[in-house]
């Protein structure tokens, strides 16, 4: 007797009937070994990342008001040929707040920030930035605009939270902010801060930082002040100041308490040959890192002020900032880690205390970063775990992309100007090629409660093409090990939306032409490359970006954004399929047992041949009482190969 399960092709069609239910509970998936192998140093010939089997079931959450760039005139037509709806981020205020429960705070790049009523899913324009911001700038370039906002720890009672938002320099007028549509925002003394710009190259466009203190924040527009803390300049539009994130488990008293890190990109600088390349390297740029500060003067009077006296730097105490006793001329204190390009998104898992950075690269490999204080990631020296080159006649390519493959450089270390000795890069926890796809997206650990199959791994995604990967926690920690070479599997999940599997790129083009989306005979809006032709298993794309982001809702669940189609959906439950336990065979009685979901029904079917076609179901469904589930069958002295199919 033989006994088998097919979780390939037949998981899939096998989805595609199954009647999802909301929080259903699912089995925890078996680990996965590490690789740690020096063929995972060569570029690959084709997709690596394979399905396992985990799906998950998604649903629409809210959709978007229509919103486009602003081109000319304000308000702009919407152009139905480009995105729809730059959705960005996805946040909860505080569990303290007296609102967080019932609402979101969610932000399209092209100008508002909104508010977003969970119950009927409603949003409402809390602040439009354009119309505030006189040299507001959200065209072009893919991450321009508002950009990002994040709570102060303390916002329950300070009223105080943060946002970045990009303004082109060379708009004539005044940068300060006016409150013409935005009656309730006191503008008595704001003043705009110095610029901080790359130490090469010309300044096209700069981030700003600005605190907000809402006098009620149980309203539903602002009313309060706000003052500019931080203005980067950066060479392009392209990677700017990118996300914010506060410290979780740092308490009152604590000496990370209220430090905000901000992730830096480097502004397209180390892509470019000659003087800016050094730029995400350079300890006197802030630009390529990520950087901790304290906004609140008066938390740590003893830390450094900073230049423009508008927040501190973490100078003194048990947990200073890596490089403040550096001798560096124009040494920038704020820097806590370095040698990114586009470390767009950051993420802190409470429970293994980890700051997790995804960092999109250039043409070849996409990282998932560990964070340590002053470590130093590589770029634009390294992408991923390989040695990069920028300029002359590998530009652009890897190491092993190079003819001749160039070796990997021995010893492995890189020189910075400031630091005496050598330093040696930090290597990505994982990574995928730009065969699976081309931007990695946000990320986050699970620690939710719709989704138990998927508690303590890593989900994120990839922004072009819409897949949704999983790492486990556990290997992304031992994989941050300082051996170049290891790094974590990476998963796909299947994608289960209204009780049939599918792309989440299709997903978001039936939506986008659902809207009146039409761009120019592609799928979705926007370019590419890897979207222009077929996904890891044979089927095309169409073209376009399904331009995805993830969020971790308050209430501890993922939540995927998409631009293209501007929709927030959430991941509502995972499927798992069933594994056979044991399958034993007494006086002609053949019995298996396989893994359940309480109350779920389960059918056992057979076949005498893996080349048949048919498969025979044994006589009576199953439905589960518990963990396992089992049915017997008497084969009669002939082979059978077994397979369970679980039941609407």
């Amino acid at each position: 007797m033989n006994t088998q399960w097919h979780s390939g092709a037949g998981w899939r069609l096998l989805a595609k009937r199954w009647k999802l239910k909301r929080g259903c509970g699912l089995l925890l998936l078996a680990g996965f070994a590490m690789v740690a192998d020096s063929a995972r140093a060569q570029y690959p010939a084709g997709p690596q990342i394979t399905k396992d089997g985990t799906a998950v079931a998604l649903q629409d959450s809210a959709s978007l008001p229509l919103s486009s760039r602003t081109l000319t005139t304000y308000p702009p037509a919407i152009d139905y040929s480009s995105q729809l709806g730059r959705v960005n981020f996805l946040r909860s205020e505080p569990t303290n707040a007296p609102l967080w429960a019932s609402r979101f705070f969610v932000n399209d790049l092209n100008r508002n920030l909104y508010l977003l009523d969970r119950s009927n899913k409603t949003f409402t324009i809390y602040i439009n930035f354009e119309q505030v911001f006189p040299k507001f700038d959200n065209n072009p370039g893919f991450a321009g605009g508002l950009v990002t906002f994040a709570f102060d720890p303390e916002y329950a009672t300070n009223h105080k939270f943060y946002t970045v938002h990009t303004e082109d320099p060379a708009k004539s007028g005044s940068a300060v902010p006016t409150n013409g549509s935005l009656p309730g925002f006191n503008v008595a003394g704001y003043t705009t801060a110095t610029v901080l710009n790359p130490p090469a190259g010309t300044a096209t466009r700069e981030a700003v930082l600005v605190e907000w203190t809402d006098t009620n924040i149980t309203n539903a527009m602002f009313e309060g002040t706000a003052r500019e803390i931080l203005r980067v300049g950066f060479n392009n539009i392209i990677h700017p100041m990118g996300d914010l994130i506060f410290n979780p488990l740092a308490q009152p008293g604590d000496a990370d308490y209220r430090n905000l890190y901000i992730s830096n990109g480097d502004g397209g600088a180390g892509e470019t040959s000659g003087t800016q390349h050094p730029t995400p390297q350079r300890l006197d740029a802030l630009e390529g890192k990520i950087l901790r500060i304290t906004t609140d003067t008066k938390l740590h009077p003893a830390d450094a002020l900073s230049a423009n006296g508008r927040y501190r730097v973490p100078t003194t105490g048990t947990d200073p900032n890596p490089f403040v006793s550096l001798s560096l001329t124009n040494l920038k204190k704020e820097i806590y880690a370095y040698g990114f390009r586009n470390p767009h998104r950051m993420s802190w898992d409470p429970v293994s205390n980890k700051l997790i950075a995804d960092d999109i690269g250039l043409y070849s490999w996409e990282e998932v970063n560990i964070i340590s204080k002053g470590s130093n990631y590589g770029y634009a020296e390294r992408e991923g775990i390989e040695q990069l080159f920028v300029g002359g006649t590998h530009d652009g390519k890897t190491g092993s992309q190079t003819s001749p493959v160039t070796p990997f450089p021995s010893p492995d270390s890189l020189t910075v100007t400031g630091i005496v000795a050598a330093v040696t890069p930090v290597y990505p926890a994982a990574e995928y090629s730009h065969k699976d796809g081309d931007a990695i997206s946000s990320g986050f650990v699970y620690r939710g409660s719709l989704m138990p199959a998927l508690r303590g791994k890593y989900l994120f995604g990839d922004i072009s093409t819409g897949r949704l990967l999983y790492c486990d926690l556990g290997e992304l920690l031992a994989a941050d090990d300082g051996n170049r070479t290891t790094v974590a599997v990476i998963h796909e999940l299947q994608v289960v939306f209204n009780n049939v599997e599918r792309r989440m790129f299709d997903i978001v083009a039936d939506e986008y032409k659902h809207k009146g989306g039409n761009s120019s005979g592609q799928a979705l809006p926007t370019g590419a490359p890897v979207t222009s032709g077929n996904d890891p298993y044979g089927v095309a794309y169409g073209g376009g970006r399904a331009d995805i982001r993830l969020a971790l809702g308050g209430d501890g669940e993922i939540y995927v954004l998409s631009k293209s189609d501007g929709m927030v959906r959430k991941l509502v439950g995972t499927l798992s399929p069933p594994t056979i336990q044991a399958a034993t065979f007494t006086n002609g009685l053949a019995t298996l047992t396989w893994s359940s979901i309480t109350n779920h029904h389960y059918r056992l079917q057979f076949k005498s041949s893996l080349t048949g076609t048919n498969w025979t179901d044994v006589a009576g469904d199953v439905t589960a009482a518990g963990p396992s589930a089992s049915k017997s069958d008497t084969p009669a002295g002939a082979a059978r190969f077994y397979r369970v199919l679980v039941l609407p």
